[in-house]
């Protein structure tokens, strides 16, 4: 194949000889050429068209997915974390609250000027401050939570020693054993109302109704009951801390050993059993195994 090449002016022109292995193989690239443009063409014509936002878009959202899973799972876990202490701070304070009212009441105390349904009162001027950062978070946590122990040990305390001081104070017989009646007989030597002599007596008489109530002069539990010589009918009362209280002379009795008694509770009838002239109650107290004087309690 020849090729022939004129200048524009005419003047001039060259000539070639194209051998037909360059024609096969020219041929073959042009085609090869328009198919790969022809398959461009093609698969351009079917995509969706993306405009420039929506491509900053796409990869404003590939660098978002690109944060690694395990950063987002320990936020999770922290929010979880200090969400759980503050719930617990939370819970520490209203069981020291309730505990400070308990108190209050135990010892008698008027807690309205405290006002402890509402949050303390404060205030102050103006001023720019920092932001509370989270090393500050953390450390008023543990700083709380350290405030907490220690008022919750000194609650504990306290609230140990008003239950020993009230369950002591309980225990200490005062008052006296009936609520209708007069002393027919103090404490000390008197004239034997039988045999006529000067002889030692070693508690109080009160007189009374047949039938009418005894009641313990304090917290204990019944250590005995039964007849016993010229006491009749008589119950015998271990409150503790070295008293004993005894209730003689009763018609009917309400309790049994091992029973548990409260102040006030009605432990007798008023009888006349054993060495009486009359319905009345002997009630003596000994303190370490030795009789005392119950007029010194009866008063209180």
């Amino acid at each position: 194949m020849q090729v022939i090449i004129i200048s524009p002016n005419s003047t001039s022109h060259k000539h070639f000889n194209i051998s037909p292995t360059v024609q096969l193989v020219s041929g073959l690239l042009i085609v090869s050429v328009v198919i790969v443009l022809a398959a461009m063409i093609y698969q351009w014509s079917n995509k969706t068209p993306v405009t420039i936002v929506e491509y900053v878009s796409i990869q404003s959202q590939s660098k978002v997915s690109s944060i690694p899973e395990q950063h987002v799972v320990q936020k999770s876990e922290m929010q979880a974390y200090y969400a759980k202490r503050i719930g617990e701070l939370q819970a520490e304070a209203i069981r020291l609250k309730a505990i400070t009212e308990e108190l209050a009441s135990m010892a008698g105390l008027d807690t309205a000027s405290y006002v402890l349904d509402t949050s303390p009162a404060q205030g102050g001027i103006d001023i720019d401050g920092t932001s509370v950062t989270i090393d500050d978070f953390q450390s008023h946590i543990v700083e709380l939570e350290n405030i907490f122990s220690q008022q919750s040990t000194q609650l504990g305390k306290l609230q140990d020693y008003l239950i020993t001081e009230n369950n002591i104070e309980s225990a200490i017989p005062s008052g006296k054993p009936i609520k209708e009646g007069w002393t027919s007989s103090y404490y000390g030597y008197r004239i034997d109302p039988f045999n006529g002599k000067k002889v030692f007596h070693h508690g109080l008489d009160f007189a009374g109704k047949a039938g009418s109530n005894i009641y313990a002069v304090a917290d204990g539990m019944v250590s005995w009951t039964g007849k016993r010589g010229g006491y009749g009918e008589m119950i015998e009362v271990d409150h503790g801390n070295g008293y004993v209280t005894r209730y003689a002379h009763n018609k009917a009795l309400n309790v049994q050993v091992g029973d548990r008694i409260a102040k006030g509770q009605v432990i007798a009838s008023m009888g006349s059993t054993g060495r009486s002239t009359g319905p009345h109650v002997h009630f003596e107290i000994l303190r370490d195994g030795k009789t005392v004087n119950p007029y010194n309690f009866v008063k209180r």
